[in-house]
């Protein structure tokens, strides 16, 4: 196994662009979740055998994404988080739906007809049957 390369500086040259794609994927590395921890270290690792400063910005984007896919689908898997988000979508519907019913009750009777028609617009006996009995 390669020694970790986390303290030095990737690609030796030193200057501005090695400085920058060495924190980038120490930062890509830092979004990982606690369970990828060793992937963290291969990707700095790997970094330092980069040849070309091309393929070192295409490891450096492939890494950025990948950490950010991981840390995503973690989070994602999460319980917690999936409550969390249910929770929010049914009260977002639920709010809707009482804006619905709100603006539909206090709209007079000729507009009324008209969301009902563009409403049921196809459905065209239940429309004519429905709207006779707001009348």
């Amino acid at each position: 196994m390669a020694i970790v390369v986390a303290g030095a500086s990737l690609m030796a040259n030193g200057d501005v662009k090695s400085a920058i794609l060495t924190a980038a994927v120490r930062f890509a590395t830092w979004i990982l979740p606690p369970h990828r921890k060793d992937w963290a270290r291969a990707m700095l690792n790997e970094m330092a055998y980069v040849g070309s400063r091309r393929a070192a910005w295409c490891w450096m984007l492939g890494c950025t994404l990948f950490a950010i896919r991981e840390r995503a689908s973690f989070e994602l898997m999460r319980p917690f988080t999936a409550r969390r988000m249910l929770k929010v979508f049914i009260g977002l519907s639920a709010a809707s739906v009482i804006g619905m019913v709100g603006v539909y009750t206090i709209q007079k009777p000729y507009q009324r007809e008209r969301i009902l028609i563009t409403v049921f617009h196809r459905v065209g006996t239940t429309v004519t049957r429905h709207i006779g009995t707001v009348q």
